[in-house]
């Protein structure tokens, strides 16, 4: 059987595997339990999780978007989908569960940025409804 459920802290290894296996993201272990302890303690962000006979296969990632110069958004920060479940509406899925608690929120819609080389990606968002608006190069600085 297949739910979606809030994360929980225990989950923390199940999503840095899939940060690592399917978007390519390598961050340490202790650092990404510490951010998931704040994520799931604060208001304005969310991560849910898809099992699978209580295997996580997917996760969701939502933080509040809120600027000036449009509506107030969720941005999709992470969704990842277990290889070996890919293709079986997890994704979807996972989305459509997010677009619902982000209308409780009241937030007007939702948002996100993909990489330009993650083709595949792109295709599946187009699929399930969503929009391309502009092309970007995204900056960071580290300290």
């Amino acid at each position: 059987m297949m739910t979606i459920r809030v994360a929980k802290r225990t989950d923390i290894q199940a999503i840095n595997r899939l940060n690592t296996q399917t978007l390519q993201h390598e961050y340490p272990l202790k650092e990404a339990e510490e951010r998931l302890t704040y994520i799931l303690s604060s208001p304005t962000n969310q991560l849910f999780v898809k099992e699978s006979h209580d295997q996580v296969v997917g996760y969701i990632q939502l933080s509040e978007y809120i600027c000036t110069y449009g509506p107030v958004l969720m941005n999709v920060l992470g969704l990842a989908v277990d290889e070996a479940f890919q293709h079986q509406g997890i994704g979807k899925e996972l989305l459509k569960h997010s677009e619902q608690w982000a209308k409780e929120q009241g937030a007007q819609g939702l948002r996100l940025n993909s990489g330009i080389e993650r083709t595949e990606a792109h295709r599946f968002y187009r699929h399930v409804g969503y929009k391309e608006i502009k092309k970007q190069i995204n900056f960071r600085k580290l300290f």
